[in-house]
């Protein structure tokens, strides 16, 4: 498989998972007022943990595949958003493996960070004039490696997983949160 193939399939796979991340965020927004958002979210919060795992897991490679193979060189803001979808690639793998919900407490902490350093590299990619010396140049930020369908590029993939990821602790944090609240105290 060439690096063109791979750079189609990854973008579609980016789609798909800021689409799923925008509607888990909608249907964590209005759980309790609609049936599909209950339903969704009952579905989604089963495989929460195996879903954040495989996604991080997914761009954690793919991040390595298009620096070491195609030989994409990873700007600062690169390295930044690497370090955290790594980090985060890592713990919910771990929690994963243990059925640790409670994980998402840390998952919301990183996850909102990477998508600020993923979103103003995005927005570095569309008006280079925003930079503010934070990229070195040899590697400048405004780099853009490939643009699929117009507007895909590996920060924008970077920040759709980031979304989902913040989503998908949000459902288990509010599942987790009305559980208590739904105990009777003895």
């Amino acid at each position: 498989m060439n690096s063109d193939a791979v750079q189609l399939f990854s973008a579609m796979l980016g789609l798909v998972t800021l689409a799923t991340g925008i509607i888990t965020l909608l249907a964590v927004f209005v759980e309790g007022r609609t049936a599909w958002a209950a339903s969704w979210l009952e579905s989604v919060r089963g495989s929460a943990l195996w879903l954040m795992c495989a996604v991080t897991t997914g761009a954690m490679v793919g991040s390595l595949y298009f620096s070491e193979s195609v030989g994409y060189a990873p700007c600062k803001l690169c390295w930044y958003q690497r370090i955290i979808m790594y980090s985060l690639a890592i713990i919910t793998f771990v929690a994963a493996l243990r059925h640790d919900t409670n994980i998402a407490r840390y998952t919301i902490v990183l996850a909102p960070i990477g998508l600020v350093v993923s979103t103003y590299h995005y927005l570095l990619e569309w008006y280079p004039t925003l930079e503010s010396n934070v990229c070195s140049l040899d590697v400048p930020c405004t780099t853009i490696w490939f643009r699929e369908f117009g507007f895909v590029t590996l920060c924008f993939m970077a920040g759709s997983a980031f979304i989902l990821v913040i989503a998908l602790s949000l459902a288990l944090i509010r599942s987790h949160s009305s559980t208590i609240s739904s105990t009777p105290v003895h």
